[in-house]
């Protein structure tokens, strides 16, 4: 498939203000602390690409303006799927919001994990990225009733599927093997690709593949050495494209209305260099990736050569997406729509 690199363009933070410009203070009458609860430890590529320059930002600028960050990471305040109801109940001003891990609250969210769609994680969060900040069609239609308000994001692209033991170069491989999904739209892929998908936690997956529990997993290129993969898989697709996980980085709407101008202003600049940061990271840690596992031993099999089994094997899953969602009053189609028509924007 042919890749083509993207025009980077972080979508004006300031929009954000203007949109909710009705509920600032214009003088901060002590210093502000925000709780930042970070899912991913400080060394993942996420933490270190995404959220270390926006720690680093915050702390060099925002002083001066009376604000103040207090950061935990790797999911100490919290796992993912508590993400809302932290910002909600005010235990945290801060925290990375994963669709996939909010079906119920965030159903069409999941619009940049859909498969045959993301190839560039700088692509994806500039098409995304104004979908669901203020004005946005998913802001309007279903973050803005969970209180939150994304600042920055970033997808993890490079979604393939792994196995231990046997070669898969086309969908009709993986017929009526076991694989391992994240759940939501990845059930709904490994589902389409003629195999049945089942939920382990990624610390649970080593485990899982080496007693043969599962014959392989949906898996981002990124994810196989952290978790020492390496050892029990043998196998890989490359250029399949199969899915890519959405992650926004928000606060809640009472955490930004209790800013004054100059702190939100601070706040936005750090969101825009931590945006840029993650995407040119992830870019690259995703190439050694690739690379690592070649040279580690895992068989990379490309599926140039039957890359129109892959994509008729996928098609069926976005529409079915699109349908379901319809069926109870979404405007599924609408969002699709508008987020390849951004994306073949950020691609040119």
């Amino acid at each position: 498939m042919h890749l083509t690199r993207p025009k980077m363009v972080v979508v004006g933070l300031v929009a954000i203000a203007l949109a909710l410009a009705g509920c600032s203070r214009e003088t901060p009458s002590d210093t502000v602390t925000l709780t930042f609860a970070d899912g991913f430890s400080a060394t993942h590529p996420i933490g270190k690409g995404g959220a270390q320059p926006f720690l680093t930002y915050l702390q060099e600028h925002g002083p001066s303006v009376g604000l103040e960050i207090d950061y935990f990471a790797a999911g100490q305040l919290g796992t993912a799927k508590d993400a809302l109801h932290l910002l909600r109940s005010g235990a945290v001003d801060l925290a990375p919001v994963i669709p996939a891990y909010l079906a119920n609250e965030l159903p069409m969210s999941s619009v940049g994990e859909l498969p045959g769609l993301v190839e560039n994680t700088c692509a994806a969060t500039g098409a995304l990225m104004p979908m669901v900040r203020p004005g946005g069609i998913l802001y309007e239609q279903e973050i803005e009733r969970q209180e939150a308000l994304p600042l920055w994001g970033i997808a993890i692209p490079g979604y393939e599927i792994f196995t231990s033991d046997r070669r898969i170069a086309r969908p009709a491989d993986l017929g009526g093997m076991l694989i391992r999904s994240f759940g939501g739209v990845g059930d709904r892929v490994v589902a389409g690709l003629g195999a049945a998908p089942v939920q382990i936690s990624g610390p649970d997956l080593y485990e899982a593949v080496a007693r043969k529990t599962v014959a392989g997993a949906l898996l981002t290129t990124i994810s196989v050495a952290p978790y020492g993969l390496e050892d029990v898989l043998g196998y890989s697709t490359s250029g399949a494209n199969l899915s890519s996980t959405t992650v926004l980085y928000s606060t809640s709407q009472q955490a930004w209305e209790e800013l004054d101008s100059e702190q939100r202003n601070v706040l936005m600049e750090a969101s825009r260099v931590a945006q840029q940061s993650g995407c040119d990271t992830l870019t690259k840690v995703s190439k050694e990736a690739m690379d690592d596992m070649a040279a580690g031993g895992i068989e990379i099999t490309e599926v140039a050569e039957n890359e129109q089994a892959w994509d008729d094997a996928l098609e069926p899953v976005r529409e079915r997406w699109v349908d379901d969602l319809t069926s109870v009053g979404m405007p599924a189609g609408d969002v699709l729509d508008e987020f390849q028509r951004r994306l073949d924007g950020e691609n040119r």
